[in-house]
């Protein structure tokens, strides 16, 4: 926002805070009286406002009670900006800093079938490090950005996901049960974050979080990995971290969280 405020058109700038208001309540639709108490201004501006924002396509009043909810412009808006943004444009940065702050190799992850694939990495700074490279394919079951891109699945389409794929067991911490993957993935989606603690390879410590769009689904999944010895003991400290990243990520991404959430 430009610092000089008489720079700012102020109807503008009051349509776009209108827009923003609504878009607050996913799912609560608002009605004129309640945003014109909100805005602090009279009903007649408020409604030209809408008018006007209704017009665009980037909200709608419904027809049963008169309210408004965000309009279907929004996806053309957001479709625009995907096409116009690759992701790994918009996360490298992050990925530099969780190796600033963690020297352990960090990488950005999406779903491909029942596999995941690494379409971004940055190295660690450290002597011994976890390597991944771009293009290279993990298991989804038993990997932190594998668990990450799943967890919001349910058990069905958990199921269909892994289907005619066996759960192999790549160590003795493996998980190799649907039953103990499924309770694994709730844990991921109440803490935002997913371990590997050698599930995948032996002395390998791995964590990721899940990366959500604008239509709340998970886009991709960022994570770091390094020695069991390193890592471990920074749990708690690096979950805050990736947390913190992938929510600065979705929020970019258009993401919003439930409110119970």
């Amino acid at each position: 926002m430009p610092k000089d405020e008489n720079s700012i058109i102020q109807s503008v700038d009051r349509a776009l805070t209108l827009l923003n208001e609504i878009a607050s309540t996913p799912g609560q639709p608002r009605n004129l009286t309640e945003l014109s108490g909100i805005m602090g201004i009279d009903r007649s501006s408020v409604f030209r406002l809408l008018t006007t924002l209704a017009r665009h396509g980037l909200i709608r009043q419904n027809a049963n009670d008169k309210s408004y909810s965000l309009g279907y412009g929004i996806y053309g808006l957001a479709s625009s900006l995907r096409v116009q943004e690759k992701i790994t444009d918009l996360v490298n940065p992050y990925l530099k800093q969780i190796v600033k702050e963690t020297g352990e190799n960090a990488h950005l992850a999406v779903s491909a079938g029942n596999r995941c694939v690494f379409i971004d990495r940055e190295q660690g700074t450290r002597t011994l490090t976890a390597n991944t490279n771009i293009g290279d394919t993990e298991e989804l079951y038993c990997t932190a950005v594998g668990k990450s891109l799943i967890c919001n699945l349910d058990r069905k389409e958990l199921e269909e996901r892994l289907a005619g794929e066996p759960l192999t067991a790549y160590t003795a911490n493996t998980i190799t049960d649907m039953d103990a993957l499924f309770e694994e993935l709730k844990t991921v989606r109440e803490t935002g974050a997913a371990v590997d603690n050698e599930e995948y390879e032996p002395n390998v410590f791995c964590m990721a979080a899940p990366i959500y769009n604008f239509e709340s689904k998970i886009e991709a999944a960022v994570g770091l990995s390094g020695p069991k010895v390193r890592l471990k003991p920074r749990e708690k400290e690096i979950r805050k971290l990736l947390k913190s990243i992938s929510g600065e990520i979705s929020a970019t991404l258009g993401y919003r969280p439930a409110a119970a959430e």
